[in-house]
């Protein structure tokens, strides 16, 4: 009968344990990647800016890394800049919350119209390490890849 007891102990807490991945990936689906791609189509600086710590860091396959929100802002604002319109969307494939951080992982897509007319279509994978301030999470590091980018690389 002990036995029996621990056993659906056991399975009570694996059962929580997924109940609240599945959990915090909805919630990170809604807070960060919606979000992300809802900023992305308006433009809206604050909106992204809003989505990072002040010390964040951003490390994408193509571009040197970069840190803070200035650097990030930058960033942003070069991307604005040479896009006449985005559809930018992003689904989260795993995330794991450990008390107020945690780590998520996913795909993304963009299609870009370009200032200059022509058209841009990428795609890649994301990782995120994410802390919770009061009520919001926000990305301490965003790591990004190209997939197209990272092909052509390991093709030769």
């Amino acid at each position: 009968m002990k036995n029996l007891i621990m056993l659906v102990c056991c399975v009570f807490l694996m059962n929580c344990e997924t109940t609240s991945s599945d959990e915090f990936m909805t919630e990170y689906q809604r807070e960060i990647c919606d979000k992300y791609s809802l900023y992305a189509k308006n433009k809206d600086l604050d909106g992204h800016l809003s989505l990072y710590t002040d010390d964040a860091m951003v490390n994408n396959s193509s571009i040197e890394p970069i840190s803070g929100k200035e650097q990030i802002k930058q960033s942003f604002l070069d991307w604005y800049g040479d896009t006449e319109t985005i559809d930018h969307s992003a689904k989260v494939i795993s995330a794991k919350v450990f008390g107020n951080e945690a780590f998520a992982y996913g795909s993304w897509k963009v299609d870009q119209v370009m200032k200059d007319g022509t058209q841009r279509s990428e795609r890649g994978h994301w990782s995120t390490h994410n802390i919770k301030i009061g009520n919001s999470w926000k990305m301490t590091i965003d790591h990004t890849n190209d997939a197209e980018f990272y092909e052509s690389r390991n093709s030769n």
